[in-house]
């Protein structure tokens, strides 16, 4: 098993100083002034009283966070009004003003989902959902300190801002960035394309409401956020899986510009093929038809009624896993010709998206676990590999299998693993770092190799690497207990770091060689294969080149729809 060895040391060490153009600064905010101020009494005495700490006034009103010593916490602060009742399916709308006038913002609220963590799928959250947790450092001084807007993981269909593993205190204590987590839409809430919604919507269309609900948050921050002593422009978008596949379309995305400056990609893979305008139409078709609401003429009344369980089960949820039961629907983005103008594979390769620094990196064995272990509880035969191949590539299954003999591997099932890892993860992690490269924005590509056996044996399987970059323990349902060490530290410290110098001024790096340089992504067109450097974050992290070359060179030209999405990639 990988460890990272030595003692955690704290970021302030691996920061630049202050003279450095890369070093974080941060501004005293308003909410910080008002916390320190004081009142001058009534009567001879002159008597002054402090105001109360982590009070922010705002445009809707002020906002009341927590103070957790450190750092103030704002959870759950409306940054749309609700989209119950009649405003289901309808693109979000600004937040009322609030009353009372100060809007305690210390309870969590999650979007109403369907787990796949529990039998039958409990349904839990609720349509009065699109808030914002907002992480401030208690008493920052200096200039407006950057903003990274964390977009949560759960495959579109469950997950909140309040995911346990991305939570910001740490990272904001550590660096003095401030980090914004929202929710958005989930589901068929979030993802229902349907074209008498469509003939109803201001711009013509349906199926986005969370990647529009998650524009309307970057909008608050823009608006809101010098409240709280951050930068509206320097504000980096970032997230994995889910989080990542998002940001990686608002890239794409018209209605994106200028909303962020900087993005970060992870284990996510935007440039695979999405459902088209066509398919939406017709998954919306089946879903109407499922709630009974078969009338054309009251269709959107029909939905709108519906209960929220009944919106949630009319149609079974697919679990990502490579081969999902018949009948199962998968909700995620349509590419609807406005939010979405095209397919975004095609607008990276046409140069028509919004050039910003970009991280962009995958985990080592994205592959193995859960998506391969729902589909097959037993374990894998040299059989089921082989046909599962077949199915899902179609006439390039034979390329498949010469790359990847089961022969070669500890088994079939790692077999499998490698090829979902480099065809769904990696590989498209490469073709994006490419497609921006050639355009003169800089791209930092990483590879997350860093082991923890308590929560996969041997394994760096997905979505692990941001419990480690946010310093979160690893808890239920998603992962089993396990609290970081100081190895574990160690790699918090190095990638808070880099994460954090990059949403500050669009580079990683230290001005000097203090830790290891993380090489700008180059792909020269012309002869010659190109390094393709990226950075290893292990142990001991160091550069590396040409990730998993041989095979992505195979899948270059494949244009496959998401292994994970329930119908064959090839198809």
């Amino acid at each position: 098993m990988t460890r990272v060895s030595g003692r955690m040391t704290g970021l302030a060490a691996h920061l630049p100083p202050v003279t450095d153009p890369h070093a974080l600064r941060v501004a005293r905010p308003l909410w910080a002034l008002v916390a320190s101020a004081v009142v001058l009494g009534a009567g001879a005495a002159g008597g002054v009283a402090p105001q109360p700490s982590c009070l922010v006034s705002l445009a809707s009103g002020d906002v009341q966070g927590q103070d957790l010593g450190a750092t103030c916490a704002f959870l759950g602060i409306p940054y749309a009004a609700s989209t119950a009742g009649s405003d289901r399916w309808r693109p979000p709308q600004p937040a009322p003003p609030w009353t009372p006038a100060i809007f305690n913002a210390t309870t969590a609220v999650n979007c109403a989902s369907i787990s796949f963590f529990t039998p039958g799928g409990s349904i839990a959250g609720s349509e009065d959902c699109l808030r914002v947790n907002v992480w401030v450092r208690e008493a920052p001084l200096g200039s407006p300190a950057p903003v990274i807007v964390w977009l949560h993981t759960g495959a579109f269909t469950g997950g909140s801002a309040n995911f346990a593993g991305s939570n910001g205190r740490k990272l904001v204590e550590e660096t003095g960035v401030i980090v914004v987590a929202p929710n958005y839409r989930l589901g068929p809430f979030g993802f229902l394309a349907h074209s008498a919604l469509a003939a109803e919507d201001p711009l013509g269309t349906s199926g986005n409401y969370g990647l529009r609900d998650q524009q309307a948050a970057l909008r608050w921050v823009r608006d809101n956020i010098a409240r709280f002593g951050g930068d509206p422009g320097n504000v980096t978008l970032a997230g994995t899986s889910a989080g990542g596949q998002s940001t990686g379309l608002h890239l794409v995305s018209p209605a994106g510009d200028g909303l962020f400056h900087k993005a970060a990609i992870q284990s996510a893979y935007p440039t695979s093929r999405w459902r088209s305008a066509g398919e939406g139409a017709m998954q919306g078709d089946a879903f109407a038809a499922a709630l009974g609401c078969t009338d054309p003429a009251e269709v959107v009344a029909c939905m709108r009624a519906a209960s929220q369980e009944s919106v949630l089960r009319a149609l079974p949820v697919a679990t990502q896993q490579v081969i999902e039961p018949a009948g199962r629907t998968f909700w995620e983005p349509v590419v609807d010709g406005v939010i979405i103008p095209h397919q975004p594979r095609l607008l990276y390769e046409a140069g028509a998206f919004h050039r910003v620094p970009t991280i962009i990196g995958f985990n080592r064995d994205e592959g193995w676990g859960a998506f391969i272990m729902r589909s097959f509880t037993s374990g894998v035969s040299l059989e089921d590999f082989e046909a599962w191949v077949s199915n899902e590539f179609g006439p390039s299954a034979g390329g498949v299998l010469g790359l990847y003999p089961a022969s070669s591997f500890a088994s079939p099932m790692e077999a499998m693993a490698g090829v979902v890892g480099d065809a769904q993860f990696v590989c498209e992690a490469r073709r994006l770092a490419r497609l921006i490269e050639r355009t003169g924005a800089p791209v930092f590509l990483y590879s997350y190799e860093y082991e923890i056996d308590a929560l996969s044996v041997d394994h760096v399987i997905h979505g692990v690497e941001s419990n480690i970059l946010f310093g979160n323990n690893y808890q239920p349902p998603a992962f089993p207990s396990y609290p970081l060490d100081d190895a574990d530290l160690a790699l918090h410290s190095s990638m808070a770091g880099y994460w954090t110098r990059f949403a500050a001024s669009g580079n990683p790096n230290m001005a000097d060689d203090t830790v290891v340089r993380w090489p700008a992504f180059k792909h020269p067109t012309g002869p010659g294969r190109g390094a393709d450097r990226y950075l290893l974050l292990d142990t001991a992290t160091r550069e590396a080149q040409r990730p998993r070359e041989a095979q992505c060179d195979f899948f270059e030209p494949l244009f496959l729809k998401s292994i994970l999405g329930g119908t064959a990639a090839w198809q």
